[in-house]
């Protein structure tokens, strides 16, 4: 689904809602699939964000354990948890319409 999405946390801290504003939205296309991971050891849910071509990297670390928190009419959040370093943070992504 081709959405804007907004990290609602930095390292596992909530950003108030200036700091979510300023942050540029990333453009990509948010793909969830059930796969093995290597992080958790198990099958996990796995949100990822994708732009531009296939081989290009992510914008953001994939999201583990991703679950639907909220929906709206122009949009979702989804929520989980990413590693940065070998370290595991919670983190929600702010998905919603162009």
């Amino acid at each position: 689904m081709h959405v804007l999405v907004t990290p609602m946390r930095s390292r596992g801290v909530p950003m108030d809602v200036k700091a979510r504003r300023r942050y540029p939205a990333i453009r990509g296309n948010v793909l969830v699939s059930s796969t093995i991971c290597k992080e958790l050891g198990r099958a996990s849910n796995i949100a990822r964000v994708e732009v531009g071509m296939p081989l290009d990297p992510d914008p953001l670390p994939p999201l583990l354990d991703a679950t639907l928190a909220g929906m709206a009419v122009t949009g979702f959040v989804l929520s989980g948890i990413e590693y940065i370093d070998g370290c595991a943070y919670a983190q929600s992504w702010w998905c919603r319409l162009e």
